[in-house]
């Protein structure tokens, strides 16, 4: 029998003996335990609000989208990736609860209880986050497409195909990490070897969703210039897109910066999930304002009817006016965010609804009277 390690001055450092397979021994400490645990809580508190926030959104998007804009390509795609996004996390949280989370196999590095279904998991999450990233950069095209439509034909076609090209690369090196992943998957061996590859991957999947968004954030901006210019002065759905698609643009690239830091791997998952939430998001409140002539109203001072119409209505408005409203997952454990990588339309009148801030409102006695006898028809039944 071996000499016992000696008294250790901090027994939370502690280390002790493991056999391996063969039966030699190995040192460990509680240190390295320690560093499990918090990676395996932070790894499902983080891919437990992606599953949260993608459900809530696609129930949103489902109920709050007009029956008649549900069969729009944009629509399909947006739902898909929420759809996606929402199983790829899944998966990965399932993940935790395989023989590849045991403490034993990650620091022994041993994975002789992991079985074939458990690899089928890993595989799974891997070639459904291809497929979502396909789809998001798919749902990026289809709006590009949308916003350029109006443009030359030259200037449209360098757009589309510069883009499109930023895509292509993005989803080539998406693909080959795939692949490899899931060879190394059904090998049990992890993808050290080819960290290179995957940090080329994040990079091309960050350019290409600036490239998309910056062309996307420009010709609405430039749009929107156009339309003050000509004195259109509107709060409607082309300012909500432009302001959604600022913010598609910025926090996802702030989230794909984020894959090389080391301290907080497990938020790189987070920029897919962003875009995944930030796309559907501008559609619907886009929506809902384009179906609302008072919050579309003409005027200096619409962008502040957004808040106001909450509060008030206009002489013109009655009460029925709103009747019309309604990793890259890398499953496998093998990649740098696993702790094996630890080495490892009503279309506006022409009569101006809106509530001006330089006018003087209120409501008016008759208005009143009849807000009172329906409160009072309502207490009644």
């Amino acid at each position: 029998m071996s000499d016992p390690l000696p008294r250790p001055e901090d027994v939370y450092s502690q280390e002790f003996v493991l056999y391996a397979p063969d039966g030699s021994q190995f040192t460990t400490s509680m240190i390295e335990i320690d560093w499990l645990r918090h990676f395996g809580v932070r790894i499902a508190i983080n891919w437990a609000t992606q599953i949260g926030a993608s459900v809530t959104l696609l129930l949103v998007l489902l109920l709050l989208t007009r029956r008649d804009k549900r069969n729009s390509s944009i629509f399909i795609m947006n739902a898909l990736c929420l759809a996606l996004n929402a199983i790829r996390s899944i998966l990965q949280c399932v993940y935790l609860t395989t023989p590849y989370f045991h403490p034993y196999a990650v620091i022994a590095n041993n994975y002789a209880h992991v079985t074939p279904a458990h690899r089928g998991i890993s595989v799974a999450s891997n070639t459904i986050t291809l497929v979502l990233v396909v789809s998001i950069l798919v749902s990026l095209s289809l709006q590009v497409w949308v916003v350029c439509i109006t443009a030359k034909p030259l200037q449209k076609w360098i757009i589309i195909g510069g883009t499109s090209i930023t895509a292509l690369v993005a989803i080539g090196y998406r693909f080959a990490v795939m692949i490899i992943s899931n060879k190394q998957t059904l090998k049990d061996q992890s993808m050290e070897a080819y960290n290179g590859l995957v940090d080329d991957m994040y990079i091309t999947f960050a350019v290409s969703v600036w490239a998309y968004c910056a062309v996307f954030t420009f010709k609405l901006g430039h749009a929107l210039l156009e339309r003050k210019r000509l004195r259109m002065t509107q709060f409607g759905p082309m300012q909500i897109i432009f302001i959604m698609g600022c913010q598609t643009m910025v926090i996802p690239a702030i989230f794909t910066c984020l894959n090389f830091y080391d301290s907080v791997p497990e938020l790189a998952s987070q920029s897919i999930t962003v875009i995944c939430i930030f796309l559907p998001l501008s559609a619907i409140w886009a929506g809902l304002v384009a179906s609302d002539s008072n919050v579309g109203g003409s005027g200096p001072d619409s962008h502040q009817r957004l808040f106001k119409n909450e509060f008030a209505r206009s002489s013109s408005t009655t009460y029925g006016d709103r009747s019309h409203l309604t990793d890259n997952t890398f499953g496998s454990g093998k990649e740098p965010e696993s702790p094996r990588g630890h080495n490892y339309h009503q279309t506006k009148d022409s009569v101006d609804n809106g509530i001006y801030m330089q006018k003087e409102w209120h409501v008016e006695a008759g208005e009143a009277g009849e807000a009172g006898e329906a409160s009072e028809a309502v207490r009644a039944v």
